[in-house]
């Protein structure tokens, strides 16, 4: 393995820390208290996600390295950044970081299991990523599945500490993966990414994350929701964490190419997210 290999699982293991450290056991408590929306908006994301992402990339006639990397994407969990959004733009908070909570415990299977079945299907045969199902589980158990439980107990027993450092410690995590990208870059293999290929994904990831609020405003619709959930839902669909992403294509899959879709993902889909949740903001202190 590479260093950057090596050093990708150690910089998730802090990052779902930080995630156990926001986390409360009432957050999937509210699987058994409320399941239909948790339920029916994780199952949906699972479902449909994948699916448009296969619609976009065939419609965009994407190169077929964003198209693997997209189905990373579309596969990760929501973002911790959901939850802020969603608070900022006054919806349901409890909601979000409930499926916020429940899609990272699963992705620990879900993600290699979607990715390779994702991969499969919407890639042509000469482009095929093989995805180590059985070892990228154990990978992720280790990265995800214990820091969750240690940051969750770490806020019952100094809930001070949790409250005092989180945020300190997720910038520097997120520093640490601009860090080990750009390592990667230097060091190792990339791929060459012409003007076009790069206007090509950005577009793609605006027309990823338009689609993704589309998806998620109106299973929440179905489902009958009120508003608020709605655009809980809408948030959360889009708002995908990228750096789970990153460090399952680094050191899970070691393709480094498999990461520029999450960069231009990042690029123009968090600040449309964000600005979906300032402007529902605004309308409402209107």
């Amino acid at each position: 393995m590479t260093p950057t290999q090596l050093v990708g699982p150690f910089i998730l293991f802090i990052l779902m820390a930080i995630v156990g450290l926001e986390l409360r056991p009432a957050d999937f408590r509210r699987v058994v208290e409320a399941p239909r929306a948790v339920v029916a908006g994780t199952l949906a994301q699972l479902l449909l996600l994948p699916l448009m992402t296969w619609a976009v990339v065939a419609l965009l006639a994407l190169p077929p390295v964003f198209g693997a990397g997209a189905v990373l994407i579309a596969v990760s969990p929501g973002a911790g950044i959901s939850n802020v959004l969603t608070m900022l733009a006054g919806a349901n908070v409890a909601l979000s970081v409930t499926l916020t909570a429940v899609a990272s415990v699963l992705s620990v299977v879900t993600l290699p299991l979607l990715s390779a079945l994702g991969m499969r299907l919407f890639l042509p045969d000469a482009v095929q990523v093989e995805v180590p199902i059985g070892a990228l589980v154990g990978q992720l158990s280790v990265s995800m599945l214990l820091p969750i439980g240690l940051g969750m107990w770490l806020r019952t027993r100094r809930p001070e500490f949790a409250l005092r450092h989180a945020k300190k410690l997720q910038r520097g995590a997120l520093v640490a993966i601009g860090l080990l990208l750009g390592a990667a870059f230097a060091f190792e293999d990339g791929t060459d990414l012409s003007f076009a290929d790069a206007r090509a994904g950005l577009f793609g990831g605006a027309v990823w994350t338009l689609s993704a609020m589309a998806i998620g405003w109106g299973v929440a619709r179905a489902l009958r929701l009120s508003e608020a959930d709605r655009f809980t839902f809408l948030i959360e669909f889009s708002a995908r964490n990228v750096a789970v992403a990153t460090i399952a294509a680094i050191s899970g899959l070691g393709r480094l190419d498999l990461t520029l879709f999450g960069a231009a993902y990042v690029t123009v889909g968090y600040p449309l997210c964000t600005a979906a949740a300032v402007l529902r903001r605004r309308l409402r202190i209107a």
